[in-house]
């Protein structure tokens, strides 16, 4: 608290007079700008219904249009003009607080308005259907802008943050629940709220397929896909060998438009996706450094495992349990209890696992009959980053056979749940980090580590966006 002794009586008046032209007055004046127009003129001014003037007597007519047509620009006028002193007293309120500290306030900070004039002003929608998703984006903002400043639009049932990442200002959106019904839920608010989005990132977890597009890449947990074209792979029609998914011009999604596609295929390539890597690992390094995200960091190489597609989760001791104990075709029902075990409590068999070399590398364990790539080698627990087309739809895939299926097919190199209700409602990009092999061995451990690892690509593909 600032000091006014008599003996500094000169230069408390010098203060209170700063403050009261940097902060009062200018609260006094949004004050004044905020209340209604005809409030303000009763004592300015006579009414417009006096007796005494003549012309309104000859021209009421005009007159009460003219009056009316004040009213509606009042109302229309009167949420700007209240954004504007909401601003202005949280900006006072801040730097007063701050500035005070040495007895004297910050003039220039004081006088710095730079938050949005107004929710048009929001160009990024970041949305997450996890908790723990919802998390690690909302530690990476930069700054985060009071509610109370952009109160969302009627009728919209979202839940924001609001704030600024890499330079952006942003909108986080909570979805109640996963899936695409809720994620298309939580896109219509958004353009009730915030109609000039650009663009859209999905931002979570996913089940990632091992061996990418073809077996182009390996795809290991912890890893980055980040979507170039979407395919909802369960609509369409269920015969009894399977699903035959609709694949006409009208029912599949359009691609991205031309400047998210341009965008792509410029980190698509080797400078451009090295650089969102260096950028994603420095986000992680720093997230994962805080205390609320100690348990996020990465598990091991070693709890990094890859059962053959064809090999069931479930009980391997036929003494065990009856049902798992005829379970001996893809088709073959497992008991409840084994859906919710791990491989350990099962006695899932190391002999039934892939290796791979990135694995391997990680490890330091690499065969001599793996051939060594020093890139591989070098940034192993770093996360990759690969492009393609993510397959979409309202099921957990936990199935390697049908998942190797539908890759094939679909040309995929990952499944999740969210995008397909986003993409349509503006452009749109789904960035999510594997957490499984979307396999029946699927687990838990890694999922904070993927939703972190997701978090910090979107920031570095943000901050890349907007040097874009």
């Amino acid at each position: 608290m600032v000091d006014f002794g008599d003996s500094d009586s000169q230069d408390a008046d010098t203060i209170r007079r700063i403050i009261y032209e940097q902060i009062v007055y200018k609260l006094e004046c949004g004050l004044k700008e905020s209340m209604p127009r005809s409030k303000r003129q009763r004592s300015e001014s006579p009414s417009v219904l006096d007796p005494q003037d003549t012309a309104q007597t000859e021209d009421s007519g005009k007159m009460s249009t003219n009056f009316i047509d004040s009213q509606r620009a009042t109302l229309r006028n009167k949420r700007q003009r209240g954004f504007e002193f909401r601003r202005r007293s949280f900006f006072a309120w801040r730097e007063t607080n701050s500035s005070l500290e040495n007895g004297f306030p910050n003039l220039e900070s004081t006088a710095s308005l730079d938050l949005p004039s107004s929710r048009d002003d929001f160009e990024i929608a970041l949305i997450c259907a996890l908790q723990i998703e919802s998390d690690a984006v909302e530690a990476l903002f930069d700054e985060y802008y009071e509610d109370s400043l952009y109160v969302k639009a009627p009728g919209d049932p979202n839940a924001y943050t609001i704030g600024k990442m890499a330079g952006h200002n942003v909108v986080l959106a909570f979805m109640p629940g996963m899936g695409k019904v809720n994620s298309a839920n939580v896109a219509a608010g958004f353009r009730a709220s915030f109609p000039n989005i650009k663009l859209g990132i999905v931002v979570g977890i996913c089940g990632g397929i091992p061996g990418g597009r073809e077996g182009e890449n390996e795809v290991l947990l912890g890893d980055v896909i980040i979507s170039t074209a979407l395919k909802q792979y369960d609509f369409g029609r269920q015969y009894d060998n399977g699903t035959v998914t609709r694949n006409t011009l009208e029912d599949n999604f359009s691609r991205p438009n031309m400047e998210i596609r341009s965008f792509l295929s410029k980190h698509s390539g080797l400078r451009g996706r090295n650089r969102l890597r260096e950028k994603t690992s420095s986000y992680l390094e720093d997230l994962c450094a805080k205390d609320d995200f100690k348990k996020s960091s990465y598990p091991g190489a070693d709890k990094d495992i890859l059962y053959r597609p064809d090999y069931r989760h479930k009980h391997h001791d036929p003494n065990v349990c009856s049902v798992c104990a005829n379970c001996h075709s893809p088709c073959d029902e497992v008991c409840d209890a084994a859906l919710e075990s791990s491989c350990t409590e099962l006695g899932c068999e190391d002999s039934m696992t892939v290796s791979r070399r990135r694995v391997e590398q990680a490890k330091g364990t690499t065969s001599s009959t793996v051939t060594r790539r020093d890139d591989e080698t070098r940034d192993a627990p770093r996360p990759f980053i690969h492009f393609g087309t993510i397959a979409c739809g309202d099921s957990v895939m936990k199935s390697g056979l049908r998942r190797d299926e539908i890759a094939l097919r679909e040309k995929v190199i990952a499944f999740e749940m969210e995008g397909a209700g986003v993409w349509d409602s503006f452009p749109t990009v789904v960035i999510k980090s594997v957490c499984d092999y979307a396999d029946s061995h699927k687990n838990k451990m890694w999922q904070r580590y993927a939703a972190v690892t997701a978090a910090a690509c979107s920031k570095a593909f943000l901050e890349e966006w907007k040097a874009y």
